[in-house]
């Protein structure tokens, strides 16, 4: 029989894909003696159709349901009966055209290649057991090199250490986040933008990576919450990137394979702008008068010329330079670094008066 996936009606229940009508839940049993064989799985919940005569119970731990009969007088049992051959076993799908087998490691290096079109594998770890064409692929266990450009990817023959290329499932292929649709009017999933892609990256940065399209240093930024973009759940928000900034891109890896993809910025994704600071308006010389000026608790004072903090210098003593007495260091003083200019105190005064140097 063909697995089934149960479909939910309005009211939370599911509905019987053979008539549409409600089905009805029972609990598992024990295990369970049928036609003089063991029914090791009939301790599974199970969805009961009473106008049809069937019972539908999952296959293994998937959300496919395999169908049953109820009892003897089902069409069901009848049907089965009639069926002396045995049901077929599970079969890998049908292998495309391409090379193979090829020989390929059980832990990749990174550097592996499709010997088609060249480019780097996917690696991905086995996953559960699946339902390809109606049909368990029981494979699906083992790692694959995936060939995202041809669609295809390669599983060992047995544990010979030779792969064959079959052609992807949905499930295979990557799932392109819904921020790669930003600025897309037709509200469609478009691929990653223009740069180079898969590239390998460190899970965790050393602060030398850097941009393969532009050569600049990557920004790495840790993951954040689930966003929404463009009215879809982005659910790969939470993984770290790398950030460029001078392309627009960040970098995310595809699953857990350790390839990273470029996916264009959004506005969140960009550093905040810095803000230009004007340069501060100098004034003229001629226009400044002796003032008071009062340092701070850090030694410091606005300067009256150009606005910026001045440092505030105490006094020395008289020192001799090329043989005279320079006695302008004597009385304290404030300098401003940013226009250069010296404040000097007026001799018994708290006045300051703006001296050549």
């Amino acid at each position: 029989m063909t697995l089934r996936k149960l479909e939910k009606r309005e009211d939370g229940g599911f509905a019987c894909p053979m008539c549409g009508k409600p089905l009805r839940f029972k609990d598992g049993e024990a295990v369970a003696v049928v036609g003089g064989q063991l029914d090791m799985d009939n301790y599974k919940p199970r969805y009961i159709c009473d106008a049809c005569k069937v019972f539908f119970r999952a296959v293994l731990t998937t959300d496919y349901y395999d169908v049953f009969p109820l009892d003897e007088s089902s069409p069901l049992a009848t049907e089965m009966k009639s069926e002396d051959a045995p049901p077929p076993p599970p079969k890998e799908p049908e292998k495309p055209p391409g090379k193979g087998p090829i020989a390929l490691p059980k832990e990749p290096t990174g550097k592996e290649k499709c010997p088609v079109c060249g480019h780097l594998f996917r690696f991905v770890e086995g996953g559960a057991v699946r339902v390809v064409d109606g049909k368990l692929d029981m494979e699906n266990i083992k790692p694959k090199y995936e060939c995202d450009t041809c669609g295809v990817f390669y599983r060992e023959v047995l544990s010979s250490g030779f792969y064959l290329p079959y052609p992807q499932q949905e499930e295979d292929r990557i799932v392109i986040s819904a921020s790669t649709t930003a600025g897309n009017s037709s509200g469609k999933e478009g691929p990653p933008p223009a740069g180079k892609g898969p590239i390998a990256l460190p899970k965790e940065p050393k602060g030398n990576e850097t941009c393969p399209t532009c050569g600049n240093r990557f920004r790495f930024v840790e993951g954040g919450a689930v966003r929404v973009v463009d009215g879809k759940l982005d659910m790969e928000n939470i993984k770290p990137k790398y950030e460029c900034d001078t392309c627009g891109v960040f970098y995310r890896e595809v699953l857990t394979s350790g390839f990273y993809l470029p996916y264009p910025q959004q506005e969140e994704d960009k550093p905040p702008a810095k803000k230009k600071r004007a340069k501060p308006k100098v004034l003229s010389t001629g226009d400044l008068t002796p003032m008071m000026l009062k340092r701070d608790k850090n030694g410091q004072c606005r300067c009256p010329r150009c606005g910026e903090m001045m440092d505030y210098i105490e006094g020395g003593a008289v020192h001799l330079e090329d043989g005279k007495a320079v006695m302008e260091d004597v009385w304290d003083r404030f300098h401003c670094k940013s226009c250069n200019s010296v404040f000097r105190r007026i001799v018994n005064t708290d006045y300051f008066q703006f001296a050549e140097k």
